[in-house]
């Protein structure tokens, strides 16, 4: 457990004989935003990619601060300027024991609320004794959160391993702005409602100043969800929750990826140069790629028995186009996962063994993690970027490959049930469930003459560079200050 002094702050509220301090944001996430590699006896920091990390690597290397999560084992609490050589912000990792991993990591966050929240009935499953470990797991980050925060700071909660924090800091730190960012879906209340912890599961979340979701209609499902199972009054058209003597803001705050750094390295002379080795490594005219880590939300299967579908139905692209399947390593220890991989193993070797002739192989699979200049140099490369979720709060990687591509020679499939495609409206929606549909998209991306391939996704980048990272980010905390300064202003008025 961890133990510290706490001492509980008072927000100065409308005072002048005191300078306020410098604000400094904490974010706090379930898994930190590096890996710590054993090399030569020693620990070699390593960048994650993609996601969630790499987006606030770069908030907060922008910004400075503060930021708390699990060290992805079951190594000892720490402390690390990062990077390492210049530090930027701290990162302060909480160590978690196997059983704590196992039970609240695993269980309770892959088995039961991943798919809850992602609309899957069949891969439920609920377990008291896993519950009490999630609620422990949380309190242990608040009273990690609680020992960091200075007066004035911004607490920003990441995501639904955390849905607990935002109240447990509140009752330990109740000055603090707490912000919660909900990076997948919120599920409609009807299907909610079969946690059985949801009430209290709520009200952790409502413990926060502000909670944002990517879409309106998961703010429309959270709202729903507040008033028939909490009985909380709620206004719909301002987006607010009223819980005791305060009001919690909800809105819609789509994630932004930063563009700019996605496209500069798409522009530089080294990408360019893989970019170029890897269409003549691959020897086809056309390139499908797609991205994800290994998820049975993904829709990766859907995907390649779409790309199958088009080679039946259009025998004069064999030879002619590949599909390059970029897998990631995710929840290995996971039953689920380990038989999606075992699946789509025999599934590419099978597509593979049917189609491939004269030295063509239709499909590469690619079951590693890429370093982010690497994955960017495929982006550069695809012609077609195939995104197939069957359900996805957002989906950064459609962002990354419209960012990847400046000089506008791309062509972007994209799942209508990804959260992306209420911004990325250029791109060529799909149904992921439709085989037929997806071959039928693929033929239209491929098929596309360059002036009509060129409007898309020059509007597609636009749309990507006007909700970049450090817009979106602006935009989170610039609510949340004038939330929580609206509710001292009340408070002080009150009192």
């Amino acid at each position: 457990m961890i133990e510290c002094q706490i001492d509980t702050p008072r927000r100065n509220h409308g005072t002048n004989d005191q300078v306020r301090p410098e604000p400094r944001l904490l974010v706090m996430s379930n898994r930190a935003p590096i890996r710590l590699v054993p090399e030569a006896g020693k620990e070699r920091i390593e960048p994650t990619t993609g996601g969630m990390g790499t987006s606030f690597f770069h908030v907060l290397a922008r910004r400075g601060g503060c930021w708390i999560a699990w060290s992805g084992g079951q190594i000892e609490s720490r402390r690390l300027g990062i990077p390492s050589e210049r530090p930027q912000f701290d990162l302060v990792l909480l160590s978690l024991s196997e059983r704590e991993v196992c039970e609240y990591y695993y269980e309770m966050c892959n088995r039961a609320l991943w798919p809850l929240m992602h609309l899957l009935p069949p891969k439920y499953s609920f377990s008291s004794h896993h519950w009490t470990t999630y609620r422990q797991v949380n309190e242990q980050f608040a009273t990690l959160a609680a020992c960091e925060i200075r007066r004035n700071d911004f607490l920003w909660i990441q995501d639904f391993h955390l849905a607990l924090t935002p109240k447990l800091v509140r009752a330990q730190r109740p000055g603090t702005p707490i912000g919660l960012f909900w990076h997948v879906p919120f599920p409609p209340e009807q299907i909610f409602r079969v946690l059985p912890w949801r009430t209290e599961f709520l009200s952790g979340m409502l413990g926060s100043d502000l909670i944002a979701f990517h879409t309106r209609t998961y703010v429309a499902h959270f709202l729903d969800a507040c008033e028939s199972l909490l009985e909380l009054p709620v206004n719909r058209s301002q987006g607010l929750v009223f819980v005791d003597d305060r009001c919690v803001r909800v809105e819609a705050n789509p994630i932004g990826i930063p563009a700019q750094y996605f496209e500069q390295n798409a522009r530089s002379e080294r990408v360019h140069e893989r970019a170029k080795r890897i269409r003549t490594e691959l020897r086809s005219t056309f390139i499908v790629l797609g991205v994800d880590r290994l998820d049975y939300t993904k829709g990766i299967l859907e995907r390649l028995l779409g790309f199958e579908r088009f080679l039946e139905n259009n025998p004069s692209f064999h030879r002619r186009v590949s599909l390059v399947l970029i897998t990631v390593p995710s929840r290995t220890e996971v039953a689920d996962y380990a038989q999606l991989k075992r699946e789509l193993d025999e599934q590419v070797g099978r597509v593979i063994g049917r189609f491939s002739s004269e030295g063509w192989v239709p499909v590469r699979y690619l079951y590693t993690q890429f370093t982010t200049e690497e994955l960017i140099a495929y982006y550069r490369a695809a012609d077609v970027a195939l995104v197939t979720p069957l359900c996805d709060g957002m989906n950064l990687v459609a962002k990354e490959y419209v960012a990847s591509h400046p000089d506008d020679d791309g062509a972007l499939v994209l799942s209508e049930f990804a959260g992306a495609a209420n911004e990325l409206r250029e791109a060529l929606l799909v149904n992921p469930y439709d085989i037929d549909q997806i071959a039928a998209r693929l033929k239209d991306a491929l098929t596309m003459d360059p002036q009509s391939r060129a409007r898309r996704m020059r509007s597609l980048r636009m749309r990507v560079h006007e909700n970049c990272l450090e817009r979106w980010s602006s935009r989170f905390l610039g609510v949340l200050d004038e939330v929580t300064s609206a509710q001292s202003a009340r408070f002080a008025f009150t009192s």
